[in-house]
């Protein structure tokens, strides 16, 4: 009987380290062993719709709006909300469906392909509403690799939807919030520093010296001095803004954001002149770009600018 017993647990042990290194080799891409026979699960099915098929194809990204339960919404395969698992989520109206598809391939076209497989978050995830019905969110990220986006997005300044093709272009606030959320959760993603990024200009402080004239603001509430001393911050630090100090990650988000959305002309003239250490982060970040995953960053930057000017 122990003999038994002892045969049951190893074969039990197996199966549990089988799919342990099935589903975690790399998480940009969980796939169930074929050898058990589960279906793969974290893709869209057959009949879906061709932009969800083709941008899950093309950029391992799932754009997703299908679900039976509201926990599947609130349940990643790397984590779960369980603020407000409570809280009932529906799906996006039939009639919206398509601009959210449109905006999120248009999006996509921004980015490179490599860059995205590799490091974008793999689930989109558009609902109607998420959280509370009174106060909830626009967005939630749920661990690393899922985005909640509610769609129509309600974000402070966003627009309504009339252009579905040009909506990623039209609407700067909501696009902005996008990848603010988004710039995030890759900064949490990232594996690797970029070579020589961090020798120039001060170290990051996890934050120190912003919290201390943060707080300093909280007993004089002299605002237009803690401006200034955040803008000292980062001029005198060669980190791109105040919040950039904390870390690494912090600031390649930020840099990742605004070139992204903004040209180079903009760039330069608010960021890089009369700042030799922030020009040098400029210069490394974009050449890191392109010699490893081929992409112009700023060239996905001066089009939107023009597109978004195209429309004011």
């Amino acid at each position: 009987m122990k003999q038994i017993n002892n045969i049951f647990y190893v074969a039990i042990g197996l199966i549990i380290v089988t799919l342990t290194v099935s589903s975690c080799k790399k998480e940009s891409s969980i796939l169930p062993t074929d050898e058990l026979g589960f279906e793969e699960l974290f893709k869209p099915k057959q009949d879906a719709n061709p932009i969800e098929k083709s941008l899950y194809a093309d950029y391992n990204v799932w754009v997703r709006m299908d679900f039976n339960e509201s926990r599947e919404v609130y349940n990643s395969y790397l984590g779960q909300d369980v603020n407000n698992a409570r809280y009932p989520v529906y799906k996006v109206d039939e009639d919206k469906r398509e601009s959210a598809y449109i905006y999120m391939q248009t999006l996509l076209s921004n980015v490179s392909k490599e860059y995205a497989q590799q490091l974008m978050p793999n689930e989109i995830f558009f609902v109607k509403n998420y959280g509370h019905p009174l106060w909830g969110y626009q967005f939630n990220a749920i661990a690393r690799n899922r985005l909640a986006f509610v769609w129509p997005n309600e974000t402070y300044g966003a627009q309504p939807v009339v252009d579905i093709e040009n909506h990623y272009y039209i609407d700067s606030a909501l696009t902005r919030a996008t990848w603010g959320e988004l710039s995030k959760m890759i900064g949490s993603r990232i594996t690797e520093e970029i070579p020589n990024f961090e020798k120039i200009g001060k170290p990051y402080d996890g934050g120190a010296a912003f919290t201390k004239i943060r707080d300093q603001y909280f007993i004089d509430y002299d605002r237009d001095k803690r401006d200034r001393e955040w803008q000292a911050l980062a001029d005198q630090g060669g980190y791109l803004d105040p919040y950039a100090s904390f870390s690494f990650k912090d600031e390649y988000a930020a840099f990742f954001k605004l070139l992204l959305l903004e040209s180079y002309e903009n760039i330069d003239k608010q960021y890089l002149q009369g700042n030799a250490m922030r020009r040098q982060k400029y210069d490394v970040f974009v050449k890191y770009f392109k010699d490893k995953y081929n992409w112009d960053i700023q060239a996905s930057g001066n089009k939107y600018r023009q597109k978004l000017d195209s429309f004011q």
